[in-house]
């Protein structure tokens, strides 16, 4: 079977589509990527997928010369999706948001191939809402977005990402990141690209919150603020994990008692998958607030503080941190969190979706 997938280039439309689509070709399907990736180009070659970048921008409604040019670069590949869709005729499309995404699944719809979209956080993007009135099948990773689709098109699948638990041992996890030995573990990190706030604000407080517990810290900080916060942590002098980016995400999570982070869709579907404490500063800019909605679904729980960007200081961080490493973790009933939400398999339960899709067209034909 011939499968496109769609997206944009950002971590949160990427990472689950490329894992997605590693679960489609190892079933021996065919798997082609259309879309405009940006930085995700690199990440889509490595995996050794077929693909074409659209170079597509989002719709911009600032001034008429600016809202026009979008258009015209919209339309251009939508135009382009047709030609690259008629060649070679895929059995269905599926496609992961952004607006990457969005000339690829309308130009499919038209073109009558069948299509799935994929919402990854709570609140719907502009592309995805717009699509899921014309799509076969809408594919959410929270419950609480069920309500923002058409109902009969909704499919919980959940939302792919890392394998948190790794089942090392302590030892090999602690000599992995370079601990001597086992203490209160604090994971920070900003998301794909890193968060300069973030970073600032946790250093400044580091001093004091050492005055109150023995802890290390695992940090990724992102290309550009890693050699200043390198200097930071020497003059701090506790043990630390130092990273621009790390591959091994997993380990992260596995020895973690606490993750300070952003609350993307794929980070937040690996924190209930880790049952790990967290606090979580919501990217002030997303659209439509949906990380500080995807948020919410963990506080909702307990597992969770959050703070808004507007709030966050050395203060309300510090009062967060000893808090949530103070609150019972209650794993049970993250455990039965985790299985309500559809985590365990996403990647595979959005191939199998993806493949019955399909296969009503042909069985049509």
């Amino acid at each position: 079977m011939k499968i496109i997938v769609a997206t944009g280039g950002t971590g949160g439309h990427l990472f689950p589509a490329l894992l997605t689509a590693k679960t489609l070709q190892t079933q021996g399907h065919e798997i082609f990527f259309l879309g405009s990736f940006s930085v995700g180009e690199d990440q889509i070659r490595a995996k050794g997928f077929d693909y074409v970048n659209l170079r597509a921008r989002g719709l911009v409604f600032d001034g008429w010369k600016k809202t026009f040019g979008s258009i015209v670069l919209m339309g251009k590949a939508v135009t382009k999706s047709f030609g690259i869709l008629k060649r070679s005729r895929p059995d269905v499309v599926i496609g992961f948001g952004g607006y990457g995404a969005f000339p690829v699944v309308l130009a499919a719809k038209i073109s009558g191939i069948p299509t799935l979209i994929h919402e990854q956080n709570v609140a719907p993007g502009r592309a995805n809402a717009l699509l899921s009135k014309i799509v076969d099948k809408v594919a959410v990773s929270f419950p609480e977005a069920q309500k923002s689709f058409p109902k009969a098109k909704v499919v919980l699948t959940g939302c792919p990402c890392h394998q948190v638990k790794t089942g090392r041992p302590m030892e090999e996890l602690l000599q992995f990141f370079g601990f001597a030995k086992k203490k209160v573990t604090i994971f920070v990190f900003g998301g794909s690209q890193g968060s300069a706030r973030i970073n600032e604000v946790f250093l400044s407080l580091a001093m004091e919150l050492k005055k109150e517990r023995d802890f290390q810290v695992i940090h990724v900080t992102g290309e550009k603020d890693f050699v200043k916060i390198k200097e930071k942590y020497a003059a701090v002098q506790i043990p630390v994990a130092l990273y621009k980016f790390l591959d091994k995400i997993e380990y992260a999570y596995d020895l973690a008692d606490l993750v300070i982070a952003r609350s993307g869709a794929v980070t937040v579907a690996e924190l209930i998958k880790a049952q790990v404490a967290s606090v979580l500063i919501p990217y002030p800019y997303s659209y439509a607030g949906h990380q500080k909605q995807n948020a919410r679904v963990l506080t909702r729980k307990g597992s969770a503080e959050l703070i808004e960007e507007k709030d966050l200081n050395p203060e309300t961080l510090k009062n967060a941190i000893l808090q949530m490493l103070c609150r019972a973790k209650r794993k049970q009933d993250q455990q039965v969190f985790s299985r309500q939400n559809g985590q365990a398999s996403a990647a595979a339960q959005l191939a199998r979706e993806t493949v019955l899709l399909a296969g009503k067209r042909s069985k049509k034909g």
